[in-house]
C-alpha cells in the first residue's frame, strides 16, 4: 500500500498543478466572455475544478500522513484509512471529470499554444485516471471495504473517454485530410455553354 500511496501522491500533486494551469487558461476567457452563456459555461467548469482543488488540499496531506506512518494501520476498522479510501475514490471521479473538461476546452480553444498545453494535460490526466481506477479496484477488493463505485456505469460499455479522444482525433485528421486533399484527375471547369440546358 505504501508504494501505491507514493504513486497516488505523485498523481494528485501533478493533477493539482494541471488544474491550476487550466484555471489560469479559463480565467481570462470568463472575464472577457462575449455573452452570459459563454461566461456561465466556463465559470461552471472553473468552479468544479476549484472545488477539486479544495478536496485535493484535504487528500494530499492525508496521503502524507500515511506516508509518514502516522495514519494507523491499513485496515477497514481504521476510520482514517476509510476516509483515505473514500477521498481516493472521490478523486478518481474528479480525474474523470477533469479529462472531460479538458476535452471540452480542446473543442473550443483552437490556437496552437492552448491546444498543445491542453493536449499534454489531457494525455497525462487520462493516464492517471486509468492508473487510479485500476489500483483502486484492486485496493477496494483486497481490503473488502464493501465499496461500490457509484460511477462504474460511465465505463460499462468501454472507456468512453478513450473512445471520445481517439474518435474525435481521427475524425479531425480525416476531415483535415479531406479539406487539404487535391482532387484526383483533371480539374473540371464550367463555361457558359456547358451550363445551358439542351
Amino acid at each position: 500500500m505504501k508504494e501505491e500511496l507514493s504513486e497516488f501522491y505523485d498523481i494528485f500533486t501533478g493533477t493539482k498543478k494541471d488544474i491550476e494551469s487550466f484555471m489560469a487558461i479559463l480565467d481570462p476567457v470568463i472575464n472577457n466572455a462575449k455573452d452570459d452563456h459563454e461566461r456561465l459555461y466556463y465559470h461552471h467548469i472553473f468552479e468544479e475544478e476549484e472545488q477539486r482543488l479544495s478536496r485535493l488540499a484535504e487528500l494530499i496531506p492525508l496521503i502524507e500522513t500515511f506516508q509518514a506512518g502516522r495514519g494507523g494501520e491499513f485496515t477497514p476498522s481504521n476510520n482514517t484509512f476509510n476516509r483515505l479510501l473514500q477521498e481516493l475514490n472521490l478523486e478518481k471521479f474528479g480525474l474523470h471529470n477533469f479529462v472531460e473538461h479538458l476535452d471540452l476546452a480542446l473543442f473550443q480553444f483552437k490556437d496552437a499554444e492552448r491546444q498543445a498545453k491542453l493536449s499534454q494535460m489531457r494525455e497525462s490526466n487520462y493516464k492517471s485516471y486509468q492508473f487510479v481506477k485500476e489500483k483502486l479496484a484492486g485496493i477496494n477488493k483486497r481490503f473488502d471495504t464493501g465499496y461500490t463505485d457509484p460511477h462504474a456505469h460511465h465505463d460499462e460499455h468501454g472507456d468512453h473517454l478513450n473512445h471520445h479522444a481517439h474518435s474525435d482525433h481521427h475524425s479531425h485528421v480525416r476531415t483535415s485530410a479531406a479539406l487539404t486533399a487535391k482532387p484526383a484527375g483533371p480539374k473540371r471547369t464550367f463555361t457558359v455553354g456547358s451550363l445551358i440546358s439542351k
